[in-house]
């Protein structure tokens, strides 16, 4: 009788263990379904950050192929003069999440991307809907991007 209650009283706390724990992004292992193959991932996305030091950081991101990408952020409240650089990112094995070389991991759908954590998660809590960054355009023709691969580093607005 002890024995039935402990095990009934295990099973029901794993249940309620597991049910209020995040599930973890998991995605197709075949590449060719990820983001890289089936979204229109180029563009210019742009969201507001918090930030526990300012209004918030303004950030704009394009990404450009094959692996480029400009950022700009702009401490709200603070300055005017967004932060700008460059670089390139990397795509993980399912082709759904970028790396950017600055430290920055994004999960890309169509039409937006999360921000993830270090341990490539979402955010989660009462801000989670602040780490997003939604595509507000397409990029330019091909003839108007910078065909040069160095990327652009400035304190000062172009």
């Amino acid at each position: 009788m002890i024995m039935s209650a402990i095990r009934i009283i295990a099973a029901i706390t794993n249940l309620l263990v597991s049910a209020c724990s995040e599930p973890e992004l998991s995605f197709d292992p075949d590449p060719t379904k990820g983001s890289l193959h089936t979204v229109n991932w180029p563009g210019v996305y742009q969201g507001t950050f918090p930030c526990p030091s300012c209004d918030g950081m303004k950030t704009t991101l394009t990404l450009i192929p094959p692996n480029q990408y400009k950022i700009a952020t702009e401490h709200l409240g603070q300055s005017d003069i967004p932060f700008k650089n460059g670089g390139v990112f990397n795509w993980d094995e399912t082709g759904n999440i970028i790396y950017l070389d600055r430290g920055q991991i994004y999960h890309v759908v169509e039409g937006r991307m999360y921000l993830l954590n270090v341990e490539s998660q979402r955010i989660r809590g009462d801000d989670e809907d602040k780490y997003i960054v939604k595509k507000i355009a397409e990029l330019p023709s091909k003839s108007s991007i910078r065909s040069d691969s160095t990327p652009y580093s400035s304190h000062a607005k172009d």
